[in-house]
C-alpha cells in the first residue's frame, strides 16, 4: 500500500503521546492473548452501538453490516500490530475519510471507543496484564483522536488557532446575533428579520460567520454554549420589538434536551411567543424525525411559528415537510441567484410558490442580489424577499 502520509507526521503524533518502541513492543507481546476475545468483542461491539439509531441508519442491510465487521476487526487486529508507521496511519486517514462521508457524529465515534477500551482492558486486567495497560491507552487515543479530528502538523497548527480564536471570542462575549431584514413583497417594507450568528474578533472587532467554525466548536463542546448566547441576546434584543424574527436551528439543537427544554424555558418568559419563527434545514441530516414532530408541536403550542429553511435544495421526504406543515417556506438562494438567466429555477421557484399557497404557507425568497432577480421573483409571487440588494445584516444597535 503506498502512504501519502509523511513520516514526519506520524511521528510528531507518536511523540506527542509519548508512544514509545517499548509501547509498541508491549501491544505487539499481548497480541495472540487479546486476538482470542476477537469474536467476543464483535458481538458486544454490534450489540452496544446498534443502541444508536445512527448506526441503525448506515448499517441497514446484512451486506453492509458485514463488511462494516471486517472493517472492525482488522481495525482491532491492527492495534496489536506492533508497527506504527505511515502505512498504518494511511490506514486510519482512510477510515476517517469514510465517518465524513457517512456523516458520523463525533460522540459515536468516542462511544464506540469507549466500550472497546473497557473490554480490552477487562481482559488485560483478568490476565494480569495491568503493566500493558498504559500502552493501551496510548494507541487508543491516538485512534481516537486521527478518527475525529486530525493528525498532521499543519492542519494540528490550524486547528489549534481555531480552538484559541473561539475559546477567545466565548471569554470576550463575542457571540452576537446579525439580523437581515425581510421584506414584504407587496408593501416594500421590514415585517421580519432573520437572526445570523456572528463571531466578534476580540483582536480586530471584525465580525466573522459562524460557518467556518461550525464542526471545531462540535467537537470541542462550545457549539451549545454559543447557541444559548445567540438565544439569549437575539430574544432580549427583540422583547419589546413587534416584528417577527427568525432563528435557525438545527437537528443537532433540537436533538440536544438541555438545550431543547431552556430554549422552552426563554419562549415561556418571552412576552410575544408569536413573533419566534424557527427555521429547520431541508437538507439538514435528520436521525429521528419524531424528535422534530414533538419539538415543532411544543413550540408551536407556546405561539412560535416554524419555517423551512433552504426548501429546494435536498432531497427531504415531501411526507416528513407536509408533517411539520411549515408557516414559511424558504426557497434555497441556489434556485434564486441564477433566476433571471435559468429558465429552469424559474419554473421551479414558481412551483414551490405555488406548492406553498396550497399548503397555505408563505414564501420567502432568498439571495435576492440584483434589480433583475428583485423583479422576476417579485413577478412569480413570492410573498417575501430577503438579500443583499436589499439589505445586509448588520449589528443590533444599527437596525432601525
Amino acid at each position: 500500500m503506498k502512504s501519502n502520509i509523511e513520516e514526519k507526521d506520524f511521528k510528531a503524533v507518536l511523540a506527542n503521546y509519548n508512544f514509545t518502541n517499548d509501547d509498541a513492543y508491549a501491544l505487539k507481546k499481548i497480541q495472540s492473548k487479546i486476538f482470542k476475545y476477537e469474536e467476543e468483542l464483535l458481538q458486544g461491539f454490534y450489540d452496544f452501538i446498534f443502541e444508536f439509531n445512527h448506526a441503525k441508519s448506515f448499517l441497514h442491510n446484512k451486506e453492509i453490516v458485514q463488511r462494516h465487521k471486517e472493517g472492525i476487526r482488522n481495525w482491532f487486529r491492527n492495534l496489536f500490530c506492533g508497527k506504527y508507521d505511515s502505512n498504518y496511519f494511511y490506514k486510519l486517514n482512510i477510515i476517517s475519510e469514510v465517518h465524513v462521508s457517512i456523516g458520523l457524529p463525533t460522540h459515536y465515534v468516542n462511544a464506540a471507543f469507549s466500550f472497546v477500551r473497557r473490554f480490552i482492558k477487562d481482559k488485560l486486567i483478568s490476565h494480569q496484564q495491568c503493566q500493558i495497560l498504559s500502552a493501551v491507552d496510548k494507541i487508543l487515543d491516538i485512534n481516537l483522536d486521527i478518527l475525529t479530528i486530525s493528525y498532521k502538523q499543519g492542519e494540528q497548527s490550524k486547528l489549534i488557532d481555531e480552538v484559541m480564536f473561539l475559546k477567545n471570542v466565548l471569554e470576550n462575549d463575542g457571540i452576537e446575533p446579525y439580523v437581515q431584514p425581510i421584506y414584504n413583497t407587496k408593501t416594500k417594507k421590514i415585517e421580519k428579520h432573520e437572526c445570523l450568528m456572528r463571531l466578534i474578533d476580540p483582536k480586530t472587532s471584525n465580525a466573522v460567520s459562524i460557518f467556518g467554525y461550525l464542526d471545531i466548536a462540535k467537537k470541542i463542546n462550545l457549539y451549545e454554549e454559543m447557541m444559548q448566547l445567540m438565544v439569549k441576546k437575539s430574544f432580549n434584543y427583540f422583547k419589546d420589538k413587534n416584528s417577527e424574527f427568525s432563528i435557525n436551528l438545527s437537528y443537532e439543537d433540537i436533538a440536544n434536551e438541555n438545550f431543547r427544554e431552556n430554549l422552552y424555558k426563554n419562549i415561556e418568559t418571552f412576552p410575544k411567543a408569536q413573533n419566534i419563527i424557527f427555521e429547520i434545514l431541508e437538507t439538514d441530516f435528520i436521525e429521528d424525525f419524531s424528535i422534530v414532530i414533538r419539538f415543532v408541536k411544543k413550540v408551536r403550542e407556546l405561539g412560535c411559528k416554524i419555517a423551512i429553511d433552504d426548501f429546494g435544495s435536498g432531497f427531504s421526504s415531501m411526507e416528513n415537510i407536509l408533517k411539520l406543515n411549515p408557516e414559511i417556506i424558504k426557497i434555497d438562494g441556489s434556485l434564486i441567484k441564477d433566476i433571471h438567466t435559468s429558465k429552469e429555477s424559474q419554473t421551479i421557484v414558481k412551483n414551490i410558490i405555488n406548492m406553498a399557497k396550497e399548503l397555505k404557507a408563505k414564501t420567502v425568497a432568498e439571495y435576492i442580489h440584483n434589480k433583475e432577480v428583485y423583479t422576476i421573483v417579485s413577478n412569480l409571487g413570492a410573498d417575501f424577499l430577503q438579500g443583499f440588494y436589499l439589505a445586509e445584516p448588520q449589528p443590533l444597535e444599527e437596525v432601525n
